[in-house]
C-alpha cells in the first residue's frame, strides 16, 4: 500500500511540473495558478517525496523536474517575473529540491544548486539598488528566501526550532558537514564575504535574521566538524570582527539575540582573543551592560549574561596577571601601600566583575525561570572565576578582611587599595561565585544540576587540589556539592573571611522561614524552594567545616579578635532562633500540631540550622567572651528553654539541643538521665 501511495505522489509531481510547462505556453496563464502548482509541489517534495527509499527512482525524478523547471527559470527570476509571490515559491522549489537531492547524493545536485545560486544572487543583487515608495510585504519575502536560498547553496545549513536545538544538534551537523565537504561551493571567499556583509546590513530585518540563524548554525557545524571548505575559511577570518561589529549597530532585538548567541557560541569554541587590547574588552562590556539595561526580551537577557561570562574570563586574566602574580612575585602583597592607579584597567576590571557576579546572583535565585538559571550556571562556567580561585588563595590574609562596608562601597574602595586589599576584595567576588555555584547546584531542574556538576568536578579536578576526584566519570550531584566545599576549603581555610561565608550560609538558611507566614500553606505552596534535604545537607557540610577550620591549627588572626568574631556570630544564631521559636508562640502557640510543630519541613529546617550554627561555634572552642556580654549571653541562651519546648518533640532537633546546651556547659544540677543523647551525629547527611 505503501509503495502505491508513493508512485501516486511521484506521478503527481511529475503531472505539476508538465502543467507548471504547459500553463506557461499558453497565452492565458493565471499567476495564481502557477503560484498554486509550485506551492502543491513543494509541499509534495518537502513531505512525502523527501521519504523515497528507492534512490535511483529519486534522482530520476530530480532530473525530470530541473529539466522541466529550468525551462522556466525566468519565474525566479527579479527583474522578468512581475509577481514576487511566484519567484518565491520557484526559489522554495529549487531549494527543497537541493536539500532533498544532497540528502540522496543526486548527480543533479550540482545543476540544482548552480541555477539556485545564480537566482537567488541576482535576486539580492537587484534589491540592494531598488527602492520602493511602498511597504511591499512580498518583496521582503522574496527578499528572505533569496537569502535563505543562497546560504543554502553555499552550503550553511538551515536553521531549526531553538526547543529541539540540542536534541537534533548533532544529526543537523552530521548531514550538513557531509553535504559541504562533499559538495564544493561555487563563490570565492570575497564573494562570500561581501555577500554576508550586505546581508547583514541589509534594512529588512527578515534578510538580516536569516543569515544571523544560517551563521549560528555554520558555528556548530565547525564545532563538530573539521572541514576546510571556503564556509570555514571565512569564519575563523572573519565571523568574529564581523559580528562584534553587528553587535554595536544592530538594534531589533531577535537580530541582537542571534549576534549574541554566535558570538558566544563561537568564542566558547574558539580563542575570544583576536589581538583585541583592554580598551576593546571594556568596550564591547560597556556594550553588554547598556544592553542588559535597556532590553527586555527574556532570552535576549539570558544570552547577554552568558556573552557577559566570556568577558569576564578576559578580565580575569588580566587581573591574575597584573595584580596576584606580580604580588607574589615581590611577596609585597600583605604589605604594600602602593595604590593602584586611577587611571589603570584593573579598577574597572574588579568593578565589572562585581557587576557581573551580582548579575548571576539576581538570575540563579529560585524564583527566577529556568531558563534564567540555566543562564546564570553557563555564565558562571563560561567566566573562568571559579578556575581563579587556585591562583587568588596565597594572595589572601586575615591582615586583609575586607567588612561589608568596602563591598557596598567597592568602586570608591579599590581605587585607593593596596594590593593586598585589592587581592581580598577580588577573592570576596570568586567566592561568592562559588557560593552561588553551590547553590544552583541544588537546583530542582535535573538538567542544570547535572550539566553544572558535570563542568565543576573538572574544575576539582583540574585544579591545585585535584587529588580530590578525576573526571573520568560523572559523579553524583550531592557528592560534587561536598567536593566543591573540600575544594574551597584547602584554597581559603586559613582565612577568617571564608570562615564567615560558611557562617553566612548556614545563618541564611535558618532564616528561610517566615515565622509571620502560614504555616499550613507553605507545606502545599508549590512557588517555595521545597529542597529541604539539600539545604540542610549544605548546611551540615557548612557547619562541619566550620568546626575543622576552628579546631585546626590555621592561624586565623590574634586570638582576642577572633573570640570576638566568633562570639559575634554566636550571638546572631542565637538572636535569631529565640525571634523564630518565641514568634511561634506568639502567632500559632495554641495550634495542635501532629507530632507537634518541630516536624513541619520548613519549621525543621531553620530551627535545626540555627542550633548546628550555634553547635559548630561552641564544640570547636571554649565560649570565652569579652566582659560583660558573657552574663547576657548565657541568660538568653537559658530562656530559650521557655520557647524551644514545642519544638522537641521531633528527636533530631531534642537530641542537638542537648548538645549545644552541653556545649554551653548549662546542665548543672538539673542534669537528668533523659538528657542523654548517646550517639546522635548531628552531621547525619554527610558520608
Amino acid at each position: 500500500m505503501r509503495d502505491c501511495s508513493m508512485l501516486l505522489v511521484i506521478y503527481w509531481i511529475i503531472y505539476l511540473a508538465e502543467v507548471v510547462k504547459w500553463q506557461l505556453t499558453v497565452l492565458s496563464y493565471s499567476f495564481n495558478s502557477i503560484h498554486g502548482l509550485l506551492l502543491q509541489l513543494c509541499s509534495l517534495l518537502d513531505n512525502n517525496f523527501r521519504g523515497l527509499t528507492d534512490s535511483n527512482k529519486k534522482d530520476q525524478i530530480l532530473g525530470h523536474l530541473i529539466e522541466v523547471l529550468s525551462k522556466c527559470s525566468w519565474l525566479g527570476c527579479r527583474k522578468l517575473c512581475r509577481c514576487s509571490v511566484v519567484s518565491t515559491s520557484y526559489l522554495l522549489v529549487l531549494d527543497q529540491m537541493l536539500d532533498v537531492g544532497r540528502t540522496g547524493k543526486s548527480k543533479h545536485t550540482d545543476v540544482i544548486r548552480s541555477l539556485l545560486l545564480q537566482l537567488s544572487s541576482q535576486c539580492l543583487n537587484n534589491a540592494a539598488s531598488t527602492h520602493y515608495a511602498f511597504h511591499d510585504p512580498t518583496q521582503i519575502e522574496l527578499q528572505q528566501q533569496a537569502a535563505a536560498s543562497y546560504f543554502s547553496c553555499v552550503g550553511i545549513p538551515k536553521g531549526h526550532d531553538e526547543t529541539a536545538e540540542e536534541d537534533v544538534r548533532l544529526q543537523i551537523l552530521d548531514q550538513s558537514t557531509s553535504s559541504m565537504s562533499e559538495t564544493p561551493c561555487e563563490v570565492s571567499l570575497p564573494e562570500l564575504h561581501k555577500e554576508i556583509m550586505c546581508c547583514l546590513a541589509d534594512p529588512i530585518y527578515d534578510v538580516r535574521i536569516t543569515v544571523l540563524k544560517r551563521i549560528l548554525q555554520l558555528v556548530k557545524s565547525i564545532r563538530c566538524g573539521d572541514s576546510k571548505n571556503v564556509l570555514h575559511q571565512w569564519a575563523r577570518a572573519n565571523l568574529h570582527s564581523v559580528i562584534m561589529e553587528r553587535l554595536f549597530l544592530e538594534e531589533h532585538p531577535k537580530c541582537l539575540y542571534y549576534s549574541l548567541k554566535i558570538i558566544f557560541s563561537w568564542n566558547m569554541e574558539w580563542q575570544f582573543n583576536n589581538g583585541e587590547d583592554s580598551d576593546t574588552f571594556l568596550s564591547i562590556w560597556e556594550r553588554l551592560v547598556h544592553l542588559n539595561s535597556t532590553v527586555s526580551h527574556a532570552k535576549t537577557r539570558e544570552i547577554i549574561l552568558c556573552c557577559m561570562g566570556m568577558c569576564m574570563k578576559q578580565f580575569a586574566k588580566l587581573l591574575r596577571n597584573c595584580v596576584l602574580l606580580e604580588g607574589l612575585k615581590t611577596s609585597e602583597l600583605s604589605t604594600s601601600s602602593v595604590s593602584i592607579n586611577e587611571g589603570d584597567r584593573l579598577p574597572a576590571a574588579l568593578i565589572s566583575t562585581n557587576f557581573f557576579v551580582s548579575l548571576v546572583k539576581n538570575q540563579s535565585d529560585p524564583s527566577e525561570t529556568v531558563n534564567s538559571r540555566r543562564a546564570a550556571a553557563e555564565a558562571i562556567i563560561a567566566s573562568g572565576l571559579l578556575v581563579e580561585a587556585n591562583f587568588v588563595k596565597a594572595c589572601v590574609s586575615n591582615a586583609h578582611l575586607p567588612s561589608e562596608h568596602d563591598e557596598d562601597h567597592l568602586e570608591e574602595k579599590c581605587l585607593k587599595a593596596s594590593l593586598g586589599e585589592f587581592a581580598s576584595l577580588y577573592a570576596c567576588k570568586i567566592l561568592d561565585l562559588w557560593f552561588i555555584c553551590i547553590q544552583l547546584l541544588e537546583d530542582e531542574d535535573v538538567h542544570l544540576r547535572q550539566k553544572l556538576a558535570k563542568n565543576v568536578q573538572k574544575i576539582i579536578a583540574n585544579g591545585s587540589a585535584n587529588n580530590l576526584c578525576d573526571d573520568s566519570a560523572p559523579l553524583q550531584v550531592d557528592r560534587v556539592i561536598e567536593l566543591s566545599f573540600e575544594f574551597v576549603t584547602n584554597l581559603f581555610g586559613h582565612w577568617l573571611k571564608y570562615i564567615e561565608y560558611l557562617l553566612r550560609m548556614v545563618l541564611d538558611t535558618a532564616n528561610t522561614l517566615d515565622s509571620d507566614g502560614d504555616l499550613v500553606r507553605q507545606i502545599f505552596d508549590k512557588e517555595i524552594d521545597n529542597h529541604h534535604e539539600e539545604k540542610l545537607l549544605i548546611c551540615q557540610i557548612s557547619c562541619s567545616n566550620i568546626q575543622k577550620l576552628l579546631r585546626s591549627e590555621y592561624e586565623l588572626g590574634t586570638e582576642g579578635s577572633t573570640e570576638l568574631f566568633l562570639q559575634n556570630w554566636r550571638e546572631s544564631f542565637l538572636h535569631q532562633l529565640t525571634a523564630l521559636t518565641s514568634g511561634y508562640l506568639e502567632k500559632e502557640g495554641k495550634t495542635d500540631w501532629i507530632g507537634g510543630i518541630g516536624n513541619h519541613k520548613d519549621v525543621f529546617t531553620s530551627v535545626y540550622a540555627n542550633l548546628l550554627g550555634l553547635y559548630a561555634l561552641t564544640e570547636s572552642r571554649s565560649l570565652e567572651q569579652p566582659e560583660g556580654r558573657h552574663e547576657s549571653y548565657l541568660q538568653e541562651f537559658s530562656d530559650l528553654k521557655g520557647f524551644i519546648t514545642p519544638f522537641l518533640k521531633n528527636p533530631l532537633i531534642s537530641n542537638l539541643y542537648l548538645l549545644v546546651k552541653r556545649s554551653h556547659g548549662v546542665f548543672g544540677s538539673q542534669h537528668k538521665p533523659e538528657d542523654q543523647v548517646g550517639s546522635f551525629d548531628p552531621y547525619f547527611l554527610l558520608r
